[in-house]
């Protein structure tokens, strides 16, 4: 296993917890091949600029073994924005992340569910979660 967080402060927060170093990197920056049987990005790429996804999405690709499993979810919507609190999110429709991990495939499968849930200011909110696989 190997933990990341973007965010140091994070970072140093799951280090202590799990006990273990915890590696301080965006998906953006990932360089890693083929190194991972799984990728867990929960409300981690939500903040990824919407014209950067695609990008972002093939490093995640690249970074899987053959066969390997990526979940990710987002915040559904129409197109990117702010929230009350000046955070960007990119609020992505089903149809925009089809798109998107097309792009940055091929995968062996793709799955999108929705659910409901809430933003950090308890609004209510529909959720995408999406698992690919990379083909084996």
């Amino acid at each position: 296993m190997t933990p990341l967080d973007g965010s140091k402060g994070l970072a140093e927060i799951a280090s202590a917890r799990l006990g273990r170093p915890v590696r301080v990197q965006l998906f953006e920056d990932i360089e890693d091949e083929a190194a991972f049987e799984g990728i867990w990005a929960n409300a981690s790429l939500l903040h990824v600029p919407t014209a950067g996804l695609v990008a972002v999405l093939a490093r995640v690709r690249r970074a899987l073994k053959p066969g390997g499993i990526f979940l990710a979810t987002y915040k559904a919507g129409e197109g990117g924005g702010r929230d009350s609190l000046g955070r960007y999110f990119n609020f992505p429709s089903e149809a925009a992340l089809r798109v998107a991990y097309d792009q940055a495939g091929p995968w062996a499968a793709l799955e999108i569910h929705q659910g409901l849930g809430h933003s950090y200011e308890q609004e209510a909110r529909t959720w995408l979660q999406v698992t690919v696989v990379r083909p084996a």
